[in-house]
């Protein structure tokens, strides 16, 4: 028997291949388009398929479910001829996308990466899909016996069972990704003890995990060991700024401290207390990502400017990349960002007040979503402390949520204004901060958010109604002209972008460690240094391996 396809479902299939090839907000390699449009085209496929069943069905015989299939070479055949005939379409759209990053264009994909890609993307959602419709069917036999009324009100008990099957499936994902997250957890703490051979304990004191630290160096975890165990000594910040410089205090707890959260952030106040953090002049409080990382460009950074007269203090609460720790297990973030919050800034608070250091916060992603989590509104951040950066927060974000939605009447939701930005700016370029007329105020927030920043501006709202950022009169000038709002398919592709936002220039995506360092030189001030030391500082941290937080 020669094999067959539905012309239905291949119908809807290529109609999702189209829409896979319309312009999002961020750029695709070959294998990231030829994926994503392996998944539409089988997503579609099953989608045409079960529309036409049901049609037939309706039809009470008058349609038979077959009459919509044919030879299978000749549904591939109006594939590849529809698909060819699209590519100068995708071709543009994607150059559209590039010179809005500031890219350079591209004069075609790699054919072949794309074409296995497809293949495998259409595999993986087929194999899922009949996955799916395996268990249904296996759980039905499993329920349907069980249903009462089956002489007496058929249709009642088919309906019964249909509810049932469904209940018991939901049932068995949530178990399965119980088993997900436990799995995944096990994994990363794993990792987590793994250390990079590359950073070594540190000799300093004034670091955690040192021979005089109260947190032993096989407790900072690989995250930790990082960032105690990297970073300016006072010689590089002296040659870098030409001025005085002291050795910066660095404290980090990794998840392998025993306690609970308040317990841990307890031991770092008492960790700060014990390097002399007090007599420092800014306090940094940083909001970690998913694993437990920080932006190398910004907290070296913020070294330099204040010429290692500083202490940053963070904590980690997992050790899971930002993705799988916002799916599965969101309270985390929340919980162990604000114990730490809440227990320095208590200690801070005892300090007194005409001679303590600078306290601001700083977090990136799911590390500014955690910082916030911590204060009430953005009145309790502001009375709470003395400074605020905050890079590609999370559209779910309550606090950045609620300052965008009551910006200033005309302003972009890109880029808003607030209160005339008394206290509270954003910016998406080195000096953006700096735009407007009126004088920045103490104490200084600052979001910097790229136009294109899926993390910030993907929510799921986009899957029902057009978001404000894609209207004419809001568009950043980082999104390409040619993105329009496709119901469903956006919040589709803003998924995509958010995997693949990496694969992009530094100023552009969810990439922020340069900016940052503009950001918190406005907001925390420097070290009395000259323009020619602040643009040392800008050179070195520009030669930085550019990271985004989303694979951290």
């Amino acid at each position: 028997m020669k094999a067959r396809l539905d012309i239905a479902g291949a119908t809807v299939g290529l109609i999702a291949v189209a829409l896979s090839l319309t312009p999002s907000l961020l750029p695709r390699p070959a294998w990231g388009q030829g994926l994503v449009s392996g998944l539409g085209f089988a997503v579609g496929y099953g989608v045409g398929v079960l529309v036409w069943r049901a049609v037939a069905r309706l039809s009470r015989g008058r349609l038979p479910h077959n009459a919509a299939e044919a030879p299978a070479w000749i549904v591939v055949l109006i594939g590849f001829a529809a698909t060819a005939a699209l590519m100068p379409f995708a071709l543009d759209w994607q150059n559209s996308v590039r010179a809005a990053v500031g890219m350079p264009d591209t004069s075609g994909f790699d054919w072949l990466v794309a074409a296995v890609a497809f293949a495998l993307g259409s595999w993986l959602a087929f194999a899922i899909g009949n996955g799916v419709a395996r268990g249904y069917r296996s759980l039905h036999r499993l329920v349907a016996p069980r249903i009462p009324m089956k002489e007496t009100r058929p249709r009642a008990s088919s309906a019964l069972t249909v509810a049932g099957t469904v209940v018991a499936m939901l049932a068995v994902f949530s178990i399965g990704l119980s088993i997900l997250s436990l799995l995944l957890t096990v994994a990363s703490n794993s990792k987590n003890r793994q250390y990079d051979p590359d950073y070594a304990q540190p000799t300093s004191p004034l670091r955690s995990g040192s021979a005089e630290s109260l947190i032993a160096w096989d407790q900072v975890g690989a995250a930790g060991a990082k960032i105690v165990g990297g970073g300016p000594d006072a010689a590089q910040i002296a040659t870098v700024t030409g001025a005085d410089a002291m050795e910066p205090i660095r404290v980090y707890l990794g998840i392998d401290v025993p306690g609970s959260f308040e317990e841990r952030a307890q031991l770092a106040v008492q960790e700060l207390e014990r390097t002399g953090a007090a007599e420092r002049s800014v306090l940094m409080i940083a909001g970690t990502t998913g694993s437990g990382w920080l932006d190398p460009g910004a907290i070296d950074g913020f070294e330099y400017l204040h010429a290692g007269d500083t202490a940053l203090v963070a904590m980690q609460y997992g050790a899971t990349g930002s993705p799988v720790s916002a799916i599965l297990t969101p309270d985390l973030s929340q919980d162990g960002t604000a114990a730490l919050v809440d227990a320095v800034t208590a200690w801070w608070e005892t300090l007194p007040a005409d001679d303590r250091p600078q306290l601001v916060v700083y977090g990136l992603s799911l590390g500014s979503f955690g910082i916030q989590a911590a204060y009430d509104d953005a009145l309790d951040l502001l009375d709470s402390t003395q400074g605020a950066v905050l890079a590609g927060t999370p559209s779910f974000t309550p606090i950045w949520a609620t300052l965008q939605d009551e910006r200033d009447e005309g302003s972009p939701y890109p880029l808003p204004v607030f209160d005339q930005g008394l206290h509270v700016r954003w910016a998406d370029e080195w000096g953006g901060l700096e735009a407007l007329t009126t004088t920045w105020q103490d104490t200084r927030v600052a979001y910097l958010q790229h136009g294109n920043d899926p993390i910030v501006f993907i929510g799921p709202s986009v899957i029902w109604s057009e978001p404000e950022w894609l209207k004419p009169d809001q568009r950043s000038e980082s999104v390409s002209k040619d993105m329009v709002w496709i119901p469903a398919v956006t919040a589709f592709q803003g998924v995509v972008d958010l995997i693949l936002s990496t694969a992009v220039p530094e100023d552009a995506g969810h990439k922020y460690g340069n900016l940052a360092v503009d950001g918190l030189h406005q907001v925390t001030g420097d070290a009395g240094l000259d323009e020619d030391a602040i643009a040392r500082i800008r050179t070195v941290i520009e030669t930085y391996d550019t990271f985004s937080p989303v694979a951290n």
